[in-house]
């Protein structure tokens, strides 16, 4: 379901794939594209009517569930697999065509893509791998022994520190120094992680009923949201109003303004 920024429904899409969509991906205020666990990626387009119809669909595009997906510059997307791989997707007159694959040799849960710096993270459950985009022929940069839990759980802090959710631990990465900066407790598993800058703060959700906030200057725990949900928190996101929606496993999305 869509929702205004009223938070009322404006569109119900029914059987939008044929199994679990595992990510969503915002292109601009037309566009976005979903990946699943039937495989395949289909990319969304507003239309006359201010409602979103199917644009593209690339099927069994990957050998398993695809976990993530992100936009690059233009129309490119990247995709991330349990098959191990990750691959790029240009739109070559106007069909998607997959122009490379990265082996990254574990299950993909989580992608970012920085293109400040041309650099590409993909982390999974054993290891996290920094790439350089803009190097087709040796783009693997560095592995850095970091589990990234959530396909939430990997965001940027700033143009050089990325911030992982991890088990009962947060991790910093410096993107120039390719190693992790800092190392941070949790009071649970983080599966999910939404940054507010002007607030220069982020918040943390993942097993547990609760929201956890932190400094993104000086990484502070400055306490807990409790009781935010029935059940374990999966997502958040930041809306453009500056309030945040989270999403959990007691079926709920709720709204809130972050006051600190």
């Amino acid at each position: 379901m869509l929702f205004d920024y009223n938070y009322r429904i404006i569109q119900k899409i029914e059987n939008a794939h044929n199994g679990i969509i595992f990510d969503i991906s915002l292109k601009d205020d037309n566009n976005f594209a979903t990946c699943s666990q039937d495989k395949s990626i289909k990319t969304w387009r507003k239309s006359l009517n201010d409602k979103y119809l199917i644009d593209k669909v690339l099927n069994n595009i990957h050998d398993n569930d695809i976990h993530k997906i992100e936009y690059l510059k233009n129309d490119t997307i990247i995709s991330g697999s349990k098959d191990m791989k990750i691959k790029i997707w240009n739109l070559i007159n106007n069909e998607y065509k997959c122009t490379l694959v990265l082996n990254n040799n574990i299950p993909i849960y989580s992608l970012l893509y920085s293109p400040k710096e041309n650099i590409l993270i993909s982390a999974g459950t054993l290891f996290t791998r920094i790439w350089d985009t803009s190097n087709l022929i040796n783009p693997l940069i560095s592995q850095i022994d970091v589990v990234c839990h959530g396909k939430n759980a990997l965001q940027k802090l700033d143009d050089n520190r990325v911030v992982f959710g991890g088990r009962f631990e947060i991790k910093i990465i410096s993107i120039k120094e390719k190693q992790v900066s800092k190392k941070i407790k949790s009071a649970f598993l983080v599966w999910a992680i939404c940054v507010i800058e002007n607030k220069q703060l982020f918040i943390c959700g993942g097993v547990s009923n609760d929201l956890e906030i932190f400094s993104s200057i000086n990484y502070e725990n400055l306490g807990l949201i409790k009781n935010c949900h029935n059940g374990n928190l999966r997502g958040i996101s930041l809306l453009n109003n500056g309030k945040i929606i989270t999403g959990s496993e007691d079926k709920k999305t709720k709204i809130w303004k972050i006051i600190i």
